[in-house]
């Protein structure tokens, strides 16, 4: 499993990117009108024919502020595969059952993964790795191997068995706070990181209903609306409607059109009601005067 950390330091300039590697593409781009990555979110996806998963968690709080006072954030993105060690899937479901929790302690998400990532980044560090990117190959080496094994010691949070019914479905959007919702979430993102099951699962920050997901993904889609600034994170869980087939060509009719259905024809039809409507008023214009 890969995994990078991307924040900011805090003198301007030192603006955000990633302190130990980066991944090859920065595919979290293509949700951008789902998702603000500077706040609260999760993007989980896995595609038909890949054998590897991509996760994002992303607008976790730092205790740090940029030199505008501005709250600094943090980003993971944790990329594997299905044939790797379990224990990598079981490191990403603890941090997603973590984000919810906190979450749900904190409007901003600050709590215990905020306070893990703050430990191993100092701002002395983050500064003096953003300001020379490329030096100090080693110590970024070393927080890697800090920040793997951070992220394995931490605990998952329970959250029980998912609410039988429609959090089964193949689509489906709650807030993260409705019961049942988060539970269900987290056995749909075991599922993809297993192989089990191909499709995403995301926590958005852009969305409040259903009609705004309904064309995100056409496969199996699990949404939850985190609800900080927009939405309600306590919205109950419902289906969300197939996708809509594109328009395909137009099919010919098998019978061809009787002569009055043709556009010609409507058309002649139309003006000889007209000219005998002008022949009647003249004619009766006649007649009486």
């Amino acid at each position: 499993m890969q995994i990078h950390l991307r924040t900011r330091g805090i003198p301007r300039g030192l603006d955000y990117t990633f302190l130990n590697s980066a991944p090859v593409s920065r595919w979290w781009d293509a949700y951008a009108d789902w998702t603000a990555t500077e706040r609260p979110c999760l993007l989980a996806v896995t595609e038909d024919g890949e054998e590897d998963w991509r996760v994002l968690l992303s607008g976790i709080p730092s205790v740090r502020a940029d030199s505008g006072g501005r709250l600094i954030y943090y980003t993971l993105v944790l990329e594997g595969a299905y044939d790797t060690a379990q224990e990598d899937a079981a490191v990403v479901l603890s941090l997603a059952s973590r984000l919810l929790a906190d979450l749900e302690q904190d409007e901003q998400g600050r709590g215990v993964l905020s306070g893990l990532l703050d430990s191993i980044c100092p701002a002395a560090e983050v500064d003096r790795l953003l300001a020379a990117p490329s030096e100090y190959a080693m110590d970024r080496k070393e927080l890697t191997t800090r920040l793997l094994a951070s992220v394995t010691s931490l605990e998952p949070v329970p959250y029980g068995a998912p609410v039988a019914g429609r959090g089964r479905a193949d689509r489906w959007i709650a807030g993260r706070s409705a019961p049942g919702a988060s539970a269900a979430f987290l056995a749909r993102l075991s599922a993809l990181l297993s192989g089990k099951e191909q499709g995403q699962a995301h926590l958005l920050n852009l969305v409040s209903e259903a009609e705004d997901v309904a064309e995100l993904f056409p496969g199996r889609l699990a949404v939850l609306v985190e609800g900080g600034k927009v939405g309600d994170p306590a919205m109950p869980l419902e289906r969300l409607p197939e996708p809509k087939a594109p328009p395909g060509p137009p099919v010919p009719s098998p019978l061809p059109k009787v002569w009055w259905r043709t556009p010609m024809a409507q058309a002649s039809l139309a003006a000889l009601v007209l000219l005998l409507c002008v022949a009647g008023v003249l004619w009766i214009w006649g007649v009486l005067f």
